[in-house]
C-alpha cells in the first residue's frame, strides 16, 4: 500500500479496500510498521489498531496478528540509534489492539467478539514484551526527518494492557515492576524526555489498580528506585566521587520517575484506554495512601539538600 492507499484508508473511515483482501492489506501494512517514513508507519498502525478493534479479524487471524508482533519485539532487540526500533516500538502498539480487544470483550458483555485470547498465548507474548522492554536500548523520542520511535513509550503502553488483564497474575505484575525499576536506574546515555516515566507511572497505576501485589513488595520496589542500580544512594551520582554522565542521567530518571508516580497517585492519571475499558480504571487502590507514603519517603531518600528535614533542618 502506497501513500494513496493509505489516504484512501483514512478517508473512508478505516474501510477495507475493497480491491484486495484483508489478509493482504493487513500484510502490507504490517510491512509499513518497519518504514522510516512516518506518514506510512503512523498511519499503517492507526489502521491495523482500528481493525482490531472493529471486529474485522477472526479470531485466528486475531492470534497469528498477535503472534507476529510479540516476534518483531524481537527485532534489533538491543541495538541503539538503528531504524530498527521503527518495527518494535510500532508492533508493540498493534499488539496493544489484540490485548484490548479481548479485554473489551470481557469488560463490555461482547463489545464484538467473546474473550478469545488464550491464558498461554497472553503469557508467551508477555515474555516477548518483558525481553524486549528488559534489552530496549534505543530512547529515543522523536528522530529527526523520520518521525517518532519512542520504543520505551510504546513499550510502557503494551505493558499496561498486559497490567489490565485477567491473565496475569501476581507473580507477572511483580516481574513487571521489576522490569521498570530495572529500567528506571539503569546507567544509559540519555535523559528520559519525552514522557517515557509518565507512560510508565500509568503502567505502574494499572497495576496497582488489580490490587494483587502486596505493600510489602511494593515498599521494598520504591526503596530500589531509590538507590543507584549497585544500591548506593544517588546523591553520590551526581558528578562525583567518581560517578559518570551515565550515573547521573539514571538519577534524574528515576528521581524523575518517583516525582510523576507520586502526583498521578495524589491527582489521578488520565489516559484514553480509560473510554474503552472504564471498569478497569473505576477500580479504587488497595492502601493507597500508605504508598503515597512509601513514594515520599523513596524520594526524600533520593535527595542531596534540598528537602527540610522534619527537625527543620
Amino acid at each position: 500500500m502506497d501513500r494513496q492507499d493509505i489516504q484512501h484508508v483514512l478517508d473512508t473511515d478505516y474501510a477495507v479496500p475493497s480491491e484486495r483482501s484483508l489478509e493482504e492489506s493487513t500484510t502490507q501494512l504490517e510491512a509499513l510498521l518497519a518504514s522510516t517514513d512516518a506518514f506510512l508507519r503512523e498511519n499503517a498502525l492507526e489502521i491495523l489498531w482500528q481493525w482490531t478493534q472493529r471486529g474485522h479479524y477472526t479470531d485466528e487471524q486475531m492470534l497469528s496478528l498477535g503472534d507476529r508482533m510479540a516476534s518483531h519485539l524481537l527485532s534489533g532487540t538491543g541495538e541503539s540509534g538503528t531504524d530498527s526500533v521503527f518495527l518494535r516500538a510500532f508492533a508493540a502498539l498493534v499488539l496493544t489492539g489484540v490485548l484490548v480487544a479481548d479485554q473489551r470483550a470481557v469488560e463490555e458483555a461482547f463489545h464484538t467478539r467473546p474473550p478469545f485470547l488464550p491464558e498461554d498465548r497472553v503469557h508467551a507474548w508477555f515474555d516477548a514484551s518483558i525481553a524486549c522492554f528488559r534489552g530496549e536500548q534505543d530512547r529515543r523520542g522523536y528522530v529527526e526527518t523520520k518521525g517518532w520511535a519512542h520504543a520505551l513509550a510504546h513499550e510502557a503502553d503494551l505493558l499496561s494492557d498486559f497490567a489490565r488483564g485477567h491473565h496475569l497474575e501476581t507473580v507477572h505484575l511483580e516481574t513487571l515492576l521489576d522490569a521498570i525499576a530495572d529500567k528506571m536506574i539503569e546507567p544509559c546515555n540519555t535523559v528520559l524526555c519525552y514522557n517515557e516515566g509518565e507512560r510508565l507511572t500509568q503502567t505502574v497505576l494499572d497495576i496497582l489498580r488489580r490490587n494483587l501485589v502486596s505493600l510489602e513488595f511494593i515498599e521494598g520496589w520504591l526503596q530500589r528506585l531509590a538507590h543507584t542500580s549497585e544500591g548506593g544512594h544517588w546523591a553520590d551520582a551526581f558528578g562525583m566521587d567518581g560517578a559518570s554522565e551515565r550515573d547521573n542521567h539514571a538519577r534524574i530518571n528515576a528521581c524523575s520517575f518517583l516525582r510523576s508516580l507520586y502526583f498521578q497517585l495524589l491527582f489521578g492519571s488520565r489516559t484514553f484506554r480509560a473510554g474503552y475499558l472504564p471498569a478497569h480504571f473505576d477500580r479504587s487502590i488497595d492502601q493507597k495512601e500508605r504508598i503515597i507514603a512509601a513514594v515520599l519517603d523513596a524520594l526524600k531518600a533520593t535527595d542531596k539538600h534540598f528537602y527540610a528535614r522534619e527537625d527543620g533542618s
